[in-house]
């Protein structure tokens, strides 16, 4: 009879009946209910076996008796599947009312759990672990940054974060759908439904039957949790049904919903699939965040075995992000994590019941004589304790991870060791968690210093079905010698992975081979040159031309008869770009051989901001080329970056394929197909895509500290940031060199486009078609293709407007668009910076579709900026300085925001950001200590000199050799609003290294003529005879500033004031400041526009 004990008696075989066995004493009514406490049920467990044994019984009235066994002897026969199965046990029967039969609850012989298991083994195998191990990283890189902007080492509950790590890692890499924890106060619905529903669970099998029937707010709840975790997997169902993964895309959910049983050839029903997905979110996170947290734990309480681990984690990763193949060598990790299981089984228990009638123990691990068991009876497993049973393990209260060496692991018996379950019911998802939470461990450790917020904490716990630290605080700080950086690229995964557990391969299309080859070469510093290449080769790969696309540089005598060469460069300040610079020289110092049988084109690019310059490279390659014998297909082309580029650009490009096709005579299509994109809308979610068409090596840097410098004191301007940012150790810098900066689009011109075409933010997209420009084939959000691919703000071409009037329906906006065209408007466009969708704004009847205004937007291209610090200050730590643009748009529309410096103006200490070290001007640098220097400099212009005064100041504390200070002009607004550095130029002046003359625009003074010096090229002027005594000195005129009005003006008067010196009328003084320039690099500027 329920709830009763037999009397004590011998069976036939001299064994114990069950009811024998030790235990709480049972009381009538109650039985032994009151022993347990209902929110510490394990650990009443783990009390009552110290107690009674590690074999006793329990006495729940309203259920059968159970049996807690915690003897190896004896789990080592309970796990003998020929003789015992699983058994839903009574805290299991009330999950059940909401997991159903999934594969954790459901009853051993149910058809059902052996349909499930043979569909999704396979994607849960080795191949299938590889392919979601970017996803994975996704979310670890989640709270690696939430944590490193804990710079304060406050506390943090690690329970609660690691929980929203791997409820969102289960959810991403399953279902492909975004919990988006890290980014709420609080928890999903479903993490607080399903905690409830577990505890409620737990206390309802330990709770006597007039408790149950008057528990009327407890049952109340639960039946609404019930209904929360329902909804929340119906509508993942729903969503997937309405939006199916594309092929190649598929992850879980797919496989659960589509996948036939090889056995069987039955698909899941749509009831077991509601089971098996709660079942996935419940057992996916809620043991493995337990887990990591006891880890934690331990790690602070035993700090030999955190240095260990570090020291291992430096030596693997050195301060990066691990990659999937560094797993295999975090072997000490993976015994941490093996150790923590076997001290806190996160799912601690699991039951057993034989087939037949059987007797246990005869070897062992009852207190007396063997005891017999028949079916149906509930033997409890009660790992925690069986993990601490002294006949298997030695000091077992001990946290040893040395336990699990390979050697040592060969000697622990087979099945000491159970944190996953037995047999054929063991945990399904054991490698993903232990994949996940190696690569978590291994981060926390290498880039973070933990400490209990209360260092007298003594742990205790949450548990239940599953176990968890309870008020486990701890002070996280990032680690000085490793902070967080970012994942970088090394989150990818290889090639071939899938979630089906097959190995597949990408197929290329290739357009058939026109039998011609063109050659297309580069000189590019920005990535423009370059993006002109990407896109000719688009097109001509797509009219069956063999392509190759290289550096100018690798065309040194390697132009052949019969080539067809076309040229893709730019100047920088006059010179060609780093990696034109010997095929520059080659070409015209008259080393190249005769190219009377190459056929070439040029296009330039540039900015005629830098009018002195504007296209000198090109111009002289394209003149060179004809001079050495080489035939000239078209006229060079020249964009102007300053303008309508895009219409420059596309109206060569026609006139080139015009010309090649002439040449050669190929029949050529239309352009207007080659970067066409098509977009094949997915399910919700969000890829971890992030590229760049720049020739750069970008990586993942860390910022420091961002300061504002300037103030509103001398009237509105432009905010001036210094933004510290360390790079990795690998990656060094000169002092000199620039810092590109991948940008991201601003969330409001992001959702400017998502509002006008009605999308989405979180809908997921794959890109398909011809462009080399976007990121084709690859899946992402909407709000990731524009935030860090494409250009939103590039001012709208005549090509565009154009595309714009064709699509109007409506007839007088369409006649305001074709006005838009004449010339002075459309010079007022440009001035404005009107882009293409302030005009899709403007005018609601143009009817482009997106996948046509994607297509004529540009690639979203790095910023460059000048390093405003020295490198032997530090080497891999560098600084910039900027000014914040954001003000009201020309074009009446909005605010205008500069992409890169609200960017960067709005990150936060402990964000990543992509960069890449760009070699600077070699004539623009610091000179030694010894050598008499004017530098000139306004506004933000002062980054770079305050690099160069920083490496003398260094320099000079170590150099016997007399210091000559700098002559350093500066221009601001005014001495209490942008006067940067001030403090420092101040001190490096006292110390004889710089003396400082300063020109304020909104404080202007007198000189002694009576002139106004308000700019920094008037004081330059004003000083003109010191100026004239440093150069005659050998001093070399450095300057820095806006390309449109501090270095034309600094440069007119340079030539004002050598003429002066000279006596030379305005041509020959400009011709005398000319030769500084271009070939005794005397007199270098450095501007930016």
């Amino acid at each position: 009879m329920t709830g009763t004990i037999t009397n004590a008696s011998k069976n036939d075989n001299n064994s114990t009946c069950l009811a024998e066995l030790p235990g709480p004493k049972v009381y009538p009514f109650v039985g032994t209910a009151y022993s347990v406490d209902p929110n510490n049920i394990v650990q009443s467990a783990t009390k009552l076996a110290k107690e009674h044994g590690r074999f006793y019984r329990q006495v729940i009235p309203g259920t059968e008796p159970f049996y807690v066994v915690s003897s190896f002897a004896l789990v080592d026969e309970l796990s003998d599947e020929s003789r015992f199965h699983k058994l839903v046990h009574p805290a299991l029967q009330v999950v059940r009312n909401f997991a159903g039969n999934g594969l954790f609850t459901s009853e051993y012989d149910d058809p059902e759990w052996g349909k499930a298991h043979r569909i999704l083994m396979p994607a849960f195998n080795p191949l299938a672990l590889r392919s979601m191990y970017g996803q994975m990283t996704d979310i670890a890189d989640q709270l690696m940054l939430k944590w490193s902007r804990n710079s304060s080492g406050a506390a943090v509950d690690v329970a609660n974060d690691f929980t929203r790590l791997t409820l969102d890692t289960i959810a991403l890499c399953s279902f492909s759908y975004r919990f988006n924890s890290f980014y709420t106060e609080g928890f999903h619905p479903f993490v607080n439904a399903m905690a409830r529903g577990l505890h409620h669970a737990g206390r309802k099998a330990h709770a006597l039957e007039i408790q149950k029937k008057l528990d009327f707010i407890g049952q109340h709840r639960f039946q609404g949790d019930i209904k929360t975790m329902e909804n929340t997997v119906d509508e993942l169902i729903s969503e997937r049904r309405r939006n199916p993964s594309a092929e190649g895309d598929e992850d879980v959910l797919d496989v659960m919903m589509n996948a036939e049983d090889p056995s069987t050839g039955e698909k899941l029903s749509d009831e077991n699939l509601r089971y098996q997905l709660i079942t996935f979110l419940i057992a996916g996170h809620e043991t493995t965040s337990g887990l990591l947290s006891f880890v934690v734990y331990e790690l602070i309480k035993n700090p030999e075995v955190l240095q260990k681990a570090r020291k291992l984690t430096d030596k693997v990763l050195n301060g990066r992000f691990p990659k999937y193949e560094d797993l295999k060598n975090l072997g000490y990790i993976d015994q941490i994590l093996r150790e923590g299981l076997r001290l806190y089984p996160t799912a601690p228990a699991y039951a057993v019941t034989p087939y037949e009638t059987t007797t246990i123990g005869e070897n062992g691990g009852t207190a007396g004589d063997p005891v017999t068991v028949n079916p149906g009876d509930t033997l409890l497993v009660l790992l925690g304790h069986m993990h601490r049973d002294p006949a298997v393990w030695d000091s077992p209260e001990e946290f040893r991870p040395e336990r699990f060496e390979f050697e040592s692991a060969k000697k622990i018996p087979h099945n000491a060791w159970k944190p996953f379950g037995n047999g054929e019911r063991s945990c399904l998802g054991r490698a993903f968690a232990m994949q996940e939470a190696t690569m978590v461990l291994a981060l926390i450790i290498q880039h973070f210093d933990l400490e209990f917020a209360d260092p007298s904490y003594e742990l205790t716990m949450l548990d239940g079905l599953t176990s968890k630290p309870k008020d486990l605080l701890v002070n996280i700080a990032p680690r000085e010698k490793f902070p967080y950086r970012g994942r970088g690229g090394e989150s990818e995964t290889e090639a071939g992975g899938s979630i089906s557990g097959e190995e597949k391969f990408d197929k290329v299309a290739v357009a058939e081979p026109n039998g011609h080859k063109l050659r297309l070469f580069v000189g590019s510093n920005a990535g423009t040159s370059r993006n002109h290449a990407k896109k000719l080769e688009a097109f001509a790969n797509s009219q069956g031309f063999e392509t190759e696309v290289a550096d100018l540089d690798d065309a040194v005598d390697d132009l052949h008869s019969g080539d067809v060469v076309i040229i893709a460069t730019s100047s920088y300040e006059g010179l060609p770009p780093e990696n034109a610079k010997s095929f520059f020289k080659w070409l015209t110092t008259g080393d190249c051989p005769d190219l009377g049988e190459v056929s070439f084109a040029v296009i330039g690019s540039g900015n005629s901001e830098w009018a002195e310059t504007f296209q000198r490279v090109p111009s002289v390659i394209d003149q060179a080329m004809e001079a050495a014998g080489a035939n000239r297909l078209v006229d060079r082309g020249a964009v102007d970056v300053r303008g309508d580029y895009l219409s420059d650009f596309a109206d060569w490009e026609k006139q080139l394929w015009q010309a090649i096709g002439d040449h050669l005579s190929v029949e050529i299509d239309s352009q207007d197909e080659a970067n066409s994109v098509h977009i094949q809308y997915m399910s919700e979610g969000r890829a971890d895509a992030l590229s760049t068409d720049s020739e750069s090596e970008f990586f993942e840097a860390v910022v420091q500290r961002v300061v504002r410098l300037s103030t509103a004191a001398d009237g509105p301007i432009n905010d001036k940031y210094r933004v510290d940012i360390e790079l990795p150790q690998e990656v060094k810098y000169s002092t000199g060199d620039y810092l590109e900066v991948l940008p991201r689009n601003p969330e409001v011109s992001v959702n400017r486009v998502l509002d006008r075409f009605r999308l989405s933010s979180e809908a997921r997209i794959k890109l398909n078609g011809k462009s080399t420009i976007l990121p084709v084939g690859q899946v992402m959000t909407l709000t990731e293709l524009l935030t860090n691919y494409v250009e939103l703000a590039t001012p709208v071409s005549k090509q565009h407007i154009g595309i714009l009037q064709r699509n109007c329906v409506c007839p007088p906006e369409k006649k305001e668009l074709e006005m838009l065209l004449e010339p002075a408007t459309y010079a007022q466009l440009l001035k404005n910076r009107t882009s293409l969708i302030d005009l899709l704004e403007k005018y609601s009847s143009i009817d482009l579709s997106f996948e046509e205004y994607l297509s004529l937007l540009e690639p979203l291209k790095p910023r460059r900026y000048s390093i405003s610090s020295s490198s032997l200050a530090s080497t891999n730590r560098v600084s910039l300085t900027f000014s914040r643009l954001e003000s009201p748009a020309w074009s009446g529309s909005g605010v205008f925001s500069g992409v890169a410096s609200n960017y960067l103006a709005g990150l936060k200490p402990g964000a990543k950001v992509c960069v890449s070290v760009v070699g600077g001007n070699p004539h623009f640098r610091a000179d030694e200590v010894d050598k008499p220097v004017v530098m000139i400099g306004a506004g933000t212009g002062i980054a770079p000199l305050r690099a160069f005064i920083e490496e003398r100041a260094i320099e000079s504390r170590n150099s016997t050799r007399a210091v000559e200070p700098v002559l350093l002009f500066f221009g601001c607004h005014g001495p209490d609003s942008d006067y940067l550095y001030r403090e420092e130029l101040e001190v490096w002046e006292k110390d004889g290294l710089v003396d400082v003359r300063t020109a304020f625009s909104r404080h202007p003074e007198m000189n002694s003529s009576q002139n106004e010096v308000k700019y920094v090229q008037d004081k330059v002027y004003e000083n003109r005879h010191e100026v004239m005594d440093y150069i005659s000195r050998g001093a070399r005129v450095l300057v820095c500033g806006d390309a449109t009005k501090v270095a034309p003006s600094v440069r007119e008067v340079m030539r004002a004031i050598v003429g002066e010196h000279l006596n030379l009328d305005e041509s020959a003084a400009a011709a005398a400041v000319g030769k500084m320039e271009r070939e005794s690099f005397t007199y270098v500027t450095d501007a930016f526009s």
